[in-house]
Order: structure tokens, then C-alpha cells, then sequence
């Protein structure tokens, strides 16, 4: 079946033509570089104008007119909402006057398959990075799931918006990249992680900072791809320990950076991965992906009428079912993880773990550095203080600074991921009860956990939870610093369980009834929802 292909989520307006084992054509048409960004009417005139003669020209260019194609499809979004209308009405005249199939697609599930088909990748974790998204994607049970993302503007965003501060052209990756290659020094910028999720905002305005201050610009430049691309790599490394994905796939149009494709091929090569970056042509929002994407979802069953092909510019991919990948069931790594190394060995008679924050070598050197010890120290300050409030965490025996290396007790059991996955839902509905108890206690006592996922509660004997890997928490927290912790728990469950929705329920319920101020908290979360990208 011969598909064509529509995308106009953004800047850049295109047709694809593909069948099962061939792309015909690949056209396309982006705004206006000297535009300064992207002004949602301005580029959809711009599509309005463009869009006939691109289908025209990959039509052309595939040899064929529309009585050889079987089925269009259009992105129906996330996207800016002029564009998106542009593109739908177009969609919708060629499937009409051609009486053929039409099929509506999720903008990043096209980057997805169509990164899936050129480099042969079977069940990826993907790194998805273009101006509006930034998301950690992979396949669990029927879905791809959203297992981290940016809880602000995605990565391209911070890049051009930096870029139009500097006076470069629309957009401003290319022009930094090339600047980021003449800097030696590395400025002190935002490190803003939380669990698998980033945040970019902060980070733009230290660097427009810098740039009033009159530092060098190819200081700043490479300054902001340094930090910004670990995060990514960090938050990925995380999510793939955490599911046991080994492909490693890269797409979206900040992923022609040269920068990150060498982070990522690092990285990769010491984790025993694959890495497999998208070829550059298709890493842009292109035609070619949007027809990949409806042509698995059509011949998978999926059927749309006119009246179904409303846009939808919050459209998330995890409301897409994916039947064409088999599930696997999720295999967390034992002993490894993006922050530490973790084995066994003897204190004083006593069965221990010591926890070694290694040398991450595809991050700068200086920047590792820092990380490695700020971590390691912040989180025997809140270990402590979560113990304190009479909350269970391992015990602590030693630190050796220089590693750094935390000498922590045993504690027999398994992660709560796996524990949910292995018991009962009675078993686990009093497991979460007793979770948002703990978590209300040592929220009373102003500490947060800063990394509270399903990966950092370990459950022992007896079903006692354990709190562990709090290197991302703060002794003397905010209450947004406690909403984070409930959200990231949320979020976690939600990416990796069908039955979160109950899950969260009684811990939620549970923490409400010990923490008094538990409006206040829940209240933040709600913002840190709202601040989110396509929600």
C-alpha cells in the first residue's frame, strides 16, 4: 500500500510518499530562517501557501499521482494550532476528492517509526529533542510511554530563544553548535534534574544573564550544551537501567547535533548498548514519518472518519495504542544505574553495599565532577533527616569522599517497581498506604526526597519500605520541593504500570490523612502539571 504522508506542526511544512519497503519521496518546506522563530499565524500563511506544491513535488518525484495512493495521513498534533488546521484541511480534501482512507497521527510516534525503520531498531528507548519536545519514550505494555520529559520548554525552545538573544538566524541550534566548538571555558549553569524529568527555563536565563555580563559568546554556547545535553543523557541513562532497554534511539531535530551524538555514542559504548541516531535528513519534522506512523496504525486495525480527524494540540503519544511491538516485560538492571555502582561487601562483620559514584566520561570532566561530590554528600544529609522522622532508609557506615564511595547496611528486598509487579492488589494497595504514610512524615519535617520513584523505594522484610537513592532531595525544602516528590511518583507509576490510576489513590489517600498541609502540597502539583508541555 503507497501512503502519503502530511506534516505542519511547526515550522516546516512536507509530504512523504512511502510504501512497505520503499521511500518514494520526501519534500518539504520550512519558514522563513530570518523570521526570528516561529509565529503560529505567520507559518501557517506560510503552510497555506507551500502546501500544494510540496504534495505536487512528491508526487512528482515519487512518479505517481494520488489514484496510486491508499491511505493519507496527516499530523493531527501536538503542534501549534493554525498549523495543525492547515495540515488537517489539507489531509482532508486529498483523502475526499480521492475517496481513499484517512488517518490522523501523533507527531512524535512519526519520529519514533520512522527511526525505527532506518536503522532497524526493534524496541527502543528513545531521546526525543526538536524546539517543542523533550521526551525519554519507550514501549511498555501496548504504548510508548513518556518515562521523563521537560517540565517546561523543550530543549529546541531554550536553543533559539538563547539564539535570538545572540542575534542568530531561526532557528538557533546550528549557529550555537558552531559557537559551542570555540569554547573552552565552562560557565556554572542550572543543573535542573528531577528523577527523569528536565528543566530548561532556568537554564536560558543564566545564559541571558551571561550574555549582559558580556561573556564570551563561545563560552556560553558551549557552556549550555554541556550542561543540557548530560541532562538529557542522564535521564535517558536512568530510564533505560530502569526498563532494560538496550537500543538506544535518537531523533527530532536537535538530534543533528554533533555534540550529542557523541555523548550518546560514549555513552552507549560503555553501557553495552546500541546506539541509533536517525539519519539526519529524517531527524527533522518530515512527511515520510507521518505516512511511516499511519501506515503500522492502518494496517494494525486503526480506522478514522472525517469527523475523527479534529487536531488536538496537546496530543500525547502515550494515548496511542501501539500493537506492532510486541510487549516485553520490563527487566530493571540489578546493581547498575545512571548514578552509581553498586556491590557487595563486609563492614566489621556487616553485610553492606557500597555505593560508588563513577566517572561518567561522557560528561565534561569538570562538570562530572561537581555532580559526583554535590550528590554523594547531599544525600547523607537527607538520609539522616528522612530518618529522623522515623522513616526507613539503609543505615549509613562510611564515606569515602574521594571516590565518592557511601558505605551503606544491607537491606534485603526488592525495588517497588518489581514488588508491583510480582504481588497482589491487596498486597500492593497496603504497600502504597504505608508509602504515603512515610512520605507525609518526613514531608512534616520539611525534607523531600528529590528522586521519588518506584526505582528509589526498596520494600524488605515484612513489606517495610526503604527509602534509598535520595541524592536529589533538600533538608530544608519548599512546598513545590515536596510536590515535586509526589508528582515524580506519580509519574513514575503512570509510566510503568496499567494500574497506576488505583496505585496513587491510596497513596494519596494515605498521605492526605498524615500530612495536615496536604492541600498546600497537592496544589503545587497541579501547577507543576500545568507547567508542563503538552498535557
Amino acid at each position: 500500500m503507497i501512503v502519503l504522508g502530511i506534516e505542519g506542526t511547526a515550522h516546516t511544512v512536507s509530504c512523504g510518499i512511502i510504501d512497505e519497503g520503499r521511500i518514494y519521496s520526501n519534500c518539504s518546506h520550512t519558514i522563513d530562517g530570518d523570521s526570528g522563530g516561529i509565529h503560529p499565524r505567520d507559518a501557517a500563511l506560510h503552510h497555506s501557501e507551500h502546501i500544494i506544491p510540496v504534495i505536487r513535488e512528491a508526487l512528482t518525484k515519487a512518479g505517481i499521482t494520488m489514484k496510486d495512493v491508499g491511505l493519507v495521513a496527516f499530523s493531527m498534533g501536538p503542534g501549534l494550532g493554525p498549523c495543525l488546521r492547515v495540515t488537517a484541511t489539507a489531509a482532508r480534501s486529498l483523502a475526499l476528492r480521492s475517496d481513499i482512507p484517512i488517518i490522523g497521527v501523533n507527531h512524535p510516534l512519526g519520529h519514533v517509526e520512522i527511526g525505527r525503520r532506518l536503522t532497524g531498531s526493534r524496541n527502543p528507548i528513545m531521546l526525543y529533542v526538536s524546539g517543542g519536545n523533550t521526551q525519554v519514550i519507550a514501549h511498555i505494555s501496548g504504548r510508548y510511554r513518556v518515562l521523563g520529559e521537560t517540565m517546561d520548554i523543550g530543549l529546541g525552545n531554550l536553543l533559539d530563544k538563547l539564539g535570538r538573544e545572540m542575534g542568530f538566524p531561526f532557528p538557533g541550534g546550528p549557529k550555537i553548535e558552531q559557537y559551542a566548538n570555540l569554547g573552552t571555558t565552562l560557565l556554572e549553569l542550572p543543573y535542573s534534574v528531577k528523577g527523569m524529568d528536565v528543566s530548561f527555563s532556568g537554564m536560558l536565563t543564566a545564559a541571558k544573564k551571561y550574555l549582559s555580563d558580556r561573556k564570551q559568546l563561545e563560552d556560553i554556547c558551549y557552556s549550555v550544551q554541556e550542561y543540557s545535553f548530560s541532562m538529557l543523557v542522564e535521564v535517558l541513562e536512568r530510564a533505560m537501567y530502569q526498563t532494560g532497554k538496550r537500543e538506544i534511539l535518537l531523533a527530532g531535530g536537535v538530534a543533528r547535533n554533533q555534540r550529542l551524538r557523541k555523548m550518546l555514542e560514549r555513552f552507549a559504548e560503555e553501557s553495552g548498548a546500541k546506539f541509533l541516531p536517525t539519519d539526519v535528513e529524517y531527524c527533522m519534522d518530515n512527511g515520510a514519518m507521518i505516512a511511516q506512523a499511519g501506515m503500522l496504525m492502518y494496517e494494525n486495525g486503526a480506522r478514522q472518519s472525517i469527523s475523527d480527524t479534529t487536531v488536538n494540540q496537546r496530543f500525547r503519544i502515550d494515548e496511542v495504542d501501539v500493537p506492532w511491538i510486541e510487549d516485553e516485560p520490563v527487566q530493571p538492571e540489578q546493581f547498575r544505574g545512571a548514578e552509581s555502582r553498586i556491590s557487595m561487601s563486609d563492614f566489621h562483620g556487616r553485610s553492606v553495599v557500597l555505593k560508588e559514584r563513577i566517572r561518567k566520561r561522557y560528561r565534561n570532566r569538570d562538570l562530572d565532577h561537581s555532580l559526583r561530590n554535590i550528590r554523594a554528600r547531599n544525600e547523607i544529609i537527607v538520609m539522616t533527616r528522612i530518618a529522623e522522622s522515623g522513616c526507613n532508609v539503609p543505615v549509613i557506615y562510611d564515606f569515602n569522599p574521594h571516590g565518592p564511595v557511601t558505605t551503606l547496611g544491607m537491606v534485603p528486598g526488592i525495588t517497588l517497581a518489581e514488588f508491583l509487579r510480582k504481588n497482589s492488589r491487596e498486597l500492593n494497595i497496603s504497600v502504597m498506604k504505608d508509602i504515603g504514610r512515610y512520605v507525609a512524615l518526613f514531608h512534616q519535617r520539611g525534607v523531600s526526597h528529590g528522586d521519588l520513584t518506584t526505582a528509589n523505594i526498596l520494600v524488605g522484610v515484612k513489606n517495610m519500605p526503604y527509602f534509598i537513592d535520595c541524592s536529589f532531595g533538600k533538608a530544608d525544602s519548599a512546598p513545590n520541593d515536596m510536590a515535586a516528590d509526589i508528582f515524580l511518583f506519580r509519574e513514575s507509576l503512570r509510566s510503568l504500570h496499567t494500574d497506576s490510576g488505583e496505585l496513587f489513590g491510596a497513596f494519596s489517600d494515605s498521605y492526605s490523612s498524615h500530612y495536615p498541609e496536604y492541600r498546600k502540597i497537592f496544589e503545587e502539583v497541579e501547577k507543576i502539571e500545568s507547567r508542563r508541555r503538552y498535557v
